[in-house]
């Protein structure tokens, strides 16, 4: 459907911008009010839920132009779900008092790579507004 397209696309753009807002912010002015969405935790809570969610959806409804029903949305999809959790796993990390030593050590996992993950998701986010009917895009 349509919608969950537009969904996808939108999601993938402004989760990966929320969690590369610091970087980028520091390159670009004109993207500086992503880091104000990084800063704000309840706009990373609600934005990481909202596209993890999407992400699992699109894995069930087909975009406009698939030819292939299972493979069609999968990188975006992935990436959806991806960026959703780091920013759920960024959001949560600080409030958390007593952690153990496995939850460090997927937080650290995770947090690493949290700028090059929200550079990806916002390009693959953007290949799939710009090549729509591309089978893994």
């Amino acid at each position: 459907m349509a919608q969950f397209y537009l969904l996808s696309v939108m999601a993938n753009i402004i989760a990966g911008l929320t969690l590369a807002g610091d970087y980028l912010g520091q390159k670009f002015a004109f993207l500086a009010s992503f880091r104000n969405l990084r800063e704000n935790r309840t706009a990373q809570i609600v934005i990481g839920i909202a596209t993890a969610a999407i992400g699992v959806i699109t894995f069930l409804v087909r975009a406009p132009g698939d030819t292939v029903p299972v493979v069609g949305d999968l990188l975006p999809s992935l990436g959806a779900v991806v960026v959703g959790i780091t920013l759920l796993v960024e959001s949560f990390r600080a409030q958390v008092e007593n952690r153990g030593p496995q939850a460090e050590k997927v937080s650290r996992a995770l947090l690493t790579y949290r700028v090059p993950v929200g550079i990806a998701g916002a390009c693959v986010g953007l290949l799939h507004f710009l090549f729509p009917a591309a089978v893994i895009l």
